[in-house]
C-alpha cells in the first residue's frame, strides 16, 4: 500500500464506535480544513449502529493511500476474549456487532496493527506503553510512560474519549492542558507532545459534539475540533437494533 508522504495536514479520528453520522460529519469537516490524510487511531466499531459502514469508509480511504487504521480494545474484542474490564454494556454491543461483521470485516480488523510510527510521530489507541494493555493516558505519570515508549516527539492516541494535550516541561514533566475547540496550538519540535483525539463517535464530557483533531506537520500546529452531527438520528438508530438504551442515551447528552 502507498501512502502520499508529502501530505502535512493530518486528522486524526479516535473511538469511532460505528457512529456513521459522527464519522461521516467529520470527515467532511477535515476535508474542508484541508486534510489529506487521516489516522483512525482504534476503536473503529462497539457500541453504535453502523459497525460495517463505518469499516467500509475507513478500508476505502486505505485503499487508496488516504489513510492509516490502528485496532483498538472493541476491535479486538470482536474476535479475541474481551478484556476483563469491559462492562456488560459494552460487551453487549460487542457480541451484536460481531453478529453484523462479515468474516473479511473480522479479519480487517484481527490484522490491524496496534502501533504505527512514522517520522518523528508515532500512532496507538491507548499508550505506547504495552499498547497491548489498554493503558488509559489521562495524567502526566501515564503520558510520560507513553512518551518514552514512543521515542517520538509527537504520539497521538484515543481511548480515554476527551480530549487533552500533554507537553514536556523544562524538567522532563509531561503538563495536561485542556485544549479549547479551533484554536491553533504552537507544537514545537523542541518538546515532546501527547495528543488525545477524543471520541468521533461517543463524547462523555457532557457535549454530544464529535472529536477530532488535526495536525500540521509543516506548520508545527494542532487543532482540536468539535463537530455537530445529527447524534438524534445516531441515537435512533442504536434503539432500533435493539442495542441498550443506555447506548442511545449517551450519545444525546455526550
Amino acid at each position: 500500500m502507498m501512502i502520499d508522504m508529502n501530505t502535512h495536514r493530518i486528522a486524526f479520528f479516535a473511538d469511532i464506535h460505528s457512529n456513521l453520522e459522527a464519522l461521516d460529519a467529520c470527515l467532511e469537516h477535515a476535508n474542508q480544513q484541508g486534510a489529506s490524510r487521516y489516522v483512525f487511531l482504534g476503536d473503529l466499531v462497539g457500541y453504535n449502529a453502523n459497525p460495517c459502514e463505518v469499516l467500509q469508509r475507513i478500508q476505502d480511504l486505505i485503499a487508496l493511500g488516504k489513510a492509516v487504521a490502528l485496532r483498538g480494545n472493541h476491535d479486538t474484542a470482536c474476535y479475541d476474549d474481551p478484556s476483563p474490564s469491559m462492562n456488560p454494556i459494552a460487551q453487549m454491543a460487542i457480541d451484536w456487532t460481531t453478529s453484523k461483521l462479515s468474516k473479511e470485516e473480522r479479519y480487517f480488523l484481527q490484522h490491524l496493527p496496534l502501533i504505527i510510527y512514522e517520522d518523528d510521530r508515532c500512532y496507538v489507541h491507548a499508550s505506547a506503553y504495552q499498547p497491548e494493555s489498554w493503558h488509559y493516558v489521562d495524567d502526566g505519570l501515564s503520558a510520560w510512560r507513553s512518551a518514552e515508549s514512543s521515542g517520538k516527539i509527537y504520539t497521538f492516541s484515543g481511548h480515554v474519549h476527551d480530549q487533552a494535550l500533554f507537553y514536556q516541561s523544562s524538567v522532563g514533566k509531561l503538563i495536561r492542558f485542556s485544549p479549547h475547540a479551533g484554536d491553533e496550538i504552537p507544537t514545537g519540535r523542541h518538546r515532546r507532545w501527547v495528543a488525545i483525539a477524543g471520541s468521533v463517535g461517543q463524547p462523555r464530557d457532557g457535549n454530544p459534539k464529535a472529536n477530532y483533531l488535526i495536525f500540521d506537520s509543516k506548520k508545527e500546529t494542532m487543532h482540536f475540533h468539535r463537530v455537530s452531527y445529527n447524534h438524534f438520528l445516531a441515537a435512533d438508530k442504536v434503539r432500533s437494533a435493539g442495542l441498550p438504551n443506555e447506548l442511545a442515551e449517551r450519545l444525546l447528552k455526550g
